[in-house]
């Protein structure tokens, strides 16, 4: 009887680690597949994040906070992607949508920040390094060109608690790279393909 338990709990076993082995192939792969149509739809961008963050300015108020390129918004004239922007002052928050082919608008929404989002505001607002900054860094330092920024108030570096998180386009692959908010300084570089 021994046997039989020893000989099934091995047949399991080998069965759950298929299992994982088969979805986390099946999950890298659609990542993959993900990363590639973000790539392809970001190179047929007409306009890029820097001149849409340019655009939305004219719309909002108060400090640019995130943007980044969205390949398969429902928002975006003829399947091309938009650029999601978001805005904040010290009490409202702007999202504020730019179509990636045409430059235009597509939708801006308001609404009142929560307790964290006043507090992110006052600490970015506090930052030596503003997020055009961080963004001309970021593309200076990969060589490639912004896709998406955001800024962090967290606890995720020991060393760089407020720090801008950014995704840039170069060649056929996304770079991952964050640029501290204080000292402006490039670290925890990734190639997200």
């Amino acid at each position: 009887m021994n046997k039989v338990l020893k000989s099934f709990q091995l047949t399991t076993l080998g069965a759950c680690l298929t299992l994982a082995l088969t979805t986390g192939v099946m999950s890298t792969t659609a990542s993959a597949a993900s990363n590639a149509d973000e790539v392809r739809a970001a190179q047929a961008a007409k306009i890029s994040l820097k001149q849409a963050i340019t655009i939305a300015s004219k719309a909002a108020s108060g400090i640019l906070i995130s943007a980044e390129f969205d390949d398969d918004d429902s928002d975006a004239v003829d399947k091309g992607g938009v650029y999601e922007l978001e805005f904040s002052t010290d009490s409202v928050n702007y999202e504020i949508k730019v179509d990636a082919v045409t430059g235009k608008i597509v939708k801006t929404e308001t609404e009142r920040l929560d307790g964290d989002d006043i507090n992110d505001y006052q600490v970015q607002k506090k930052a030596k390094t503003d997020i055009m900054t961080a963004i001309n860094s970021a593309e200076k330092q990969t060589g490639g060109r912004i896709l998406k920024i955001e800024f962090e108030n967290d606890r995720d570096y020991a060393n760089h608690t407020a720090y801008y998180k950014a995704d840039l386009l170069k060649g056929n692959q996304i770079i991952s790279i964050n640029v501290d908010a204080n000292t402006g300084k490039t670290f925890a570089n990734k190639f997200k393909k």
